[in-house]
């Protein structure tokens, strides 16, 4: 199994988007579980039309309590996705996320009892170093940091990425959007990999996020990068299935 932290800069939106198109993407013989572990609080049961609960405040004390039922917790956002929802508040979320050490960290962030079964895909919002949900990030086995190519978030990128390692966080870099930077401009400036480059997409995006109608997009171009992306997270290399990102179609879950 593999576990994967997303998170964004200041100002820069995108980890919601790209926790989301990634899991649209993942392969359906690879159960998969999203965690969302945003301090500012959670969005997803509101704009996917889940109920608030439950959801990580319930695991969080199942796990305090020395159980791992997890499941018990999630609920579905596709097929083979399911999700452990926020907090809406920022304050419950925090004291949520707080309760959390690195330990229990690595419990939830594989999936419980059973991390054999499933990836793991955690969204940790505004990912800073002292963040309530570093420890989510500490035990992924990939952590992606959302920006746009643009001079301002260039120079956030070149003040986080180091305050990052220096938490313990190697991230990569996901670029949203065009800018007047070029990816590896970005690369060098950051002093990190491009993990990928998400284009924008309202259509695709405003789906994703319940904004919109649910569709069939697998030749959207966004789900065509993250499924490049997913690719090579997961060590399978370019995808070799020549339908893949031209005929094949994707529900958004």
């Amino acid at each position: 199994m593999t576990a994967i932290a997303v998170g964004a800069v200041p100002g820069a939106p995108g980890a919601t988007t790209t926790v989301l198109a990634l899991a649209a993407v993942w392969s359906a013989d690879r159960p998969l579980l999203v965690v969302e572990a945003d301090p500012d609080g959670g969005v997803l049961a509101a704009r996917r039309g889940l109920h608030p609960q439950p959801g990580l405040v319930d695991a969080v004390a199942s796990l305090l309590r020395g159980r791992c039922d997890i499941d018990q917790h999630t609920q579905p956002l596709g097929d083979t996705v399911r999700i452990l929802v926020a907090p809406t508040g920022a304050e419950q979320a925090c004291a949520t996320l707080a309760a959390v050490d690195q330990e229990r960290w690595m419990v939830l962030a594989r999936g419980g009892a059973a991390p054999d079964d499933r990836d793991v895909i955690v969204d940790c919002g505004r990912l800073r170093a002292n963040s309530a949900a570093i420890d989510a990030a500490r035990c992924a086995d990939v952590t992606l940091l959302a920006a746009r190519p643009r001079l301002d978030q260039v120079a956030l990128l070149q003040a986080r990425v180091p305050a990052l390692r220096h938490a313990r966080v190697d991230p990569q870099v996901v670029l949203i959007d065009d800018g007047p930077y070029a990816a590896e401009d970005v690369a060098a400036a950051a002093g990190a990999r491009i993990a990928g480059v998400l284009p924008g997409d309202r259509r695709t995006a405003a789906a994703l996020n319940g904004e919109a109608a649910r569709q069939r997009l697998g030749r959207s171009r966004l789900l065509r990068s993250a499924r490049r992306m997913v690719a090579d997270v997961l060590g399978a290399g370019p995808p070799s299935d020549p339908t893949i990102g031209s005929d094949r179609q994707v529900s958004v879950p």
